[in-house]
């Protein structure tokens, strides 16, 4: 009966012993990497291969880019486009890794109204260098998507004018 408790009683006194890794959790984590992004003048030629973005009208108007320390960034871009279906079929037409499960071969309409709930967990820089893309009615907007691994392009295009927002994030 002795011998029987010895082995629980030694697995809670070792369990206890153990140090707690207090150094780890202290360290930056994820919370502290998104609140502290490097944000860069950027341009859609420096986002997208020219070959796939060359035979489209593009007028830029903004382009930023947050960059994280663990290596993730989002970019974000407004321009105007002569073809709304020639720059969704440039996109379509990007490279992706083929052993990833999930990759688009087209960019998909999305049926539902764009949400600017994904802005709560960006952050606050982010959303400031990138309000072109934040401050908008999102009902103005068409809505498209296209997962091109690692990369996945949000896609608003006006509903009224030719205008593009475009959002290119790394995806973990």
């Amino acid at each position: 009966m002795k011998i029987a408790l010895l082995f629980p009683l030694s697995l809670i006194v070792a369990i206890a012993a153990c140090k707690r890794p207090t150094a780890a959790i202290n360290q930056t984590g994820i919370w502290d990497e998104a609140s502290a992004p490097s944000i860069d003048k950027t341009s859609l030629w420096d986002t997208i291969p020219a070959r796939f973005i060359a035979n489209i009208n593009i007028k830029e108007v903004n382009g930023i880019k947050a960059s994280y320390a663990s290596g993730r960034s989002t970019s974000y871009h407004e321009y105007e486009v002569s073809s709304v279906e020639k720059l969704l079929v440039s996109i379509s037409s990007l490279p992706f890794k083929n052993t990833n499960a999930i990759n688009d071969t087209t960019c998909r309409a999305i049926n539902t109204v764009f949400s600017l709930s994904g802005k709560d967990i960006v952050s606050e820089e982010e959303i400031k260098a990138a309000d072109f893309f934040w401050r908008i009615n999102p009902a103005d907007y068409d809505y498209y998507e296209c997962i091109k691994t690692p990369m996945r392009h949000t896609i608003l295009i006006n509903k009224k004018t030719r205008r593009v927002l475009h959002r290119i994030e790394t995806m973990s």
